[in-house]
């Protein structure tokens, strides 16, 4: 597993030492740095690798959205934030993940594993590419070429610029981003259901509060997308 260094930017003591004690659990993460600010962290940033950024959103010097928007290559970024209406900001400018105040152990493991994939993807950048077919995707890793067919995949998960496509037998990874896909897949056989998911309309298997039941898995039902959603399981009951 790839070794992660992180810096953690929040103007919040209490916030940013349970952050630290959390990722202290994590045998392969290094805390190189741990700032109150943005400003105080320049200096650090641009002298350490940092694999993985953790960045308060609202915070009086400046706001961790702009802070990121001002870095030409910002490193791979997870916001921590008591605000969920700035996650719309944060998914535009490519943030790997949005955790709420306070954060939660296993939300946070999620976060990082979402990172690991990351760190994973780009080391094998080049050995990706996509070609759309009518009934079946052609996706080559390596030397080898997988033919997946449309009617197989359950859903997919947009990772910044990447989509892992996921099947009931294994999970590829492309560098086409998830609006590429559901540019090009059928319509009527996908839906999105959040910023970071969609979903083959045949592999729902119901709907539990704000989570979508698809296969055997639990996925977000973004606020944006809720309506449609449940309109389409009600209208398919019929």
């Amino acid at each position: 597993m790839k070794h992660l260094n992180c810096v953690i930017i929040e103007d919040t003591l209490v916030d940013r030492l349970l952050l630290e004690e959390y990722l202290s659990h994590y045998s392969f993460i290094t805390v190189t740095g741990s700032f109150a600010n943005p400003l105080e962290s320049v200096d650090h940033l641009r002298t350490h690798v940092t694999n993985l950024l953790f960045v308060d959103v609202d915070m009086p010097v400046m706001s961790g959205i702009d802070f990121l928007k001002s870095m030409t290559d910002p490193p791979p970024c997870i916001f921590v934030t008591v605000h969920p209406e700035y996650a719309i900001d944060a998914f535009d400018i490519q943030a790997i993940d949005y955790l709420l105040k306070p954060v939660k152990p296993d939300r946070l493991d999620k976060a990082i594993q979402r990172a690991i994939e990351l760190q994973e993807i780009k080391s094998k950048a080049l050995q990706y590419n996509l070609n759309f077919e009518n009934d079946y995707l052609m996706i080559k890793e390596g030397t080898a070429v997988n033919k997946v067919n449309v009617a197989d995949i359950v859903y997919l998960e947009a990772l910044t610029n990447y989509t892992k496509v996921i099947t009931e037998q294994k999970k590829y990874i492309t560098l086409n981003n998830l609006k590429s896909f559901m540019d090009h897949l059928p319509q009527n056989k996908f839906l999105r259901i959040h910023r970071s998911y969609a979903v083959a309309v045949n592999k729902i298997r119901g709907l539990y509060k704000n989570e979508l039941l698809i296969g055997e898995q639990r996925l977000p039902l973004g606020k944006t997308y809720r309506q449609e959603v449940k309109k389409m399981i009600a209208d398919s009951s019929k």
